[in-house]
């Protein structure tokens, strides 16, 4: 049918156009916009058996832009990479050998002790995704899965998006949990900053499937 090869086609492109953005315009995204966005995180797939009996197993909140919230939320990122930073030293003392293939995720974790994360406090829009833990254990694969549904939406929006990976870490820290009104040690976290690309992102390349399939 036609309608599936337009779909097929459209899909495809968003797939292959869907960039990480580092640098963001002060325009702050229409609310319907990240409501798009949101719902198609919320219709992402979850680990059913891990939250029988949960309607509300995945819930987001948006911070705009002057929100006090992003100061706090830099803050709390900070103290974190400190925690992430002494951690890997230890490692580091009993594995000498990890600290040169590590090289430049320790220089990004000492960036983040002093300054926090790059550019949050400009960002347009900060979309934190919170997802009820359960048995079993699999609330990181569902939130891999609601970015992923969210990276394409804001793509098919003309919008960029930019994953916020500390975000995660800060699933064991207690005074995020408060922060944002939830039961600490009920919720595994994850978030991206949202809105309109300052430039073109680049192209990306992949190898052919044909270079890294083997069929059996």
């Amino acid at each position: 049918m036609v309608v599936k090869d337009e779909a097929n086609e459209i899909l495809d492109a968003l797939i292959k156009h869907r960039r990480t953005v580092r640098s963001f315009t002060p325009e702050m995204p229409k609310r319907q916009t990240i409501e798009e966005i949101i719902n198609a995180g919320l219709w992402a797939p979850y680990a059913a058996l891990a939250v029988t009996g949960e309607q509300v197993f995945r819930r987001f909140f948006v911070i705009q832009k002057g929100s006090a919230m992003l100061s706090k939320v830099n803050e709390l990122i900070q103290q974190q990479a400190s925690v992430s930073l002494e951690e890997m030293n230890r490692v580091f003392n009993e594995r000498p050998l990890l600290r040169e293939k590590s090289g430049g995720f320790v220089n990004r974790l000492s960036s983040m002790v002093e300054k926090g994360f790059p550019d949050l406090l400009s960002a347009p829009c900060l979309i934190i995704i919170a997802e009820r833990k359960g048995i079993p254990p699999a609330e990181k694969q569902s939130l891999a899965h609601a970015v992923q549904n969210m990276w394409l939406k804001a793509t098919a929006l003309g919008l960029g998006m930019r994953l916020i990976s500390m975000i995660e870490s800060l699933t064991e820290n207690a005074s995020f949990s408060d922060l944002l009104g939830l039961s600490y040690g009920e919720f595994a976290f994850n978030g991206c900053i949202v809105g309109f690309s300052a430039q073109e992102p680049n192209i990306g390349k992949r190898p052919g499937h044909d270079e890294v399939t083997k069929w059996m």
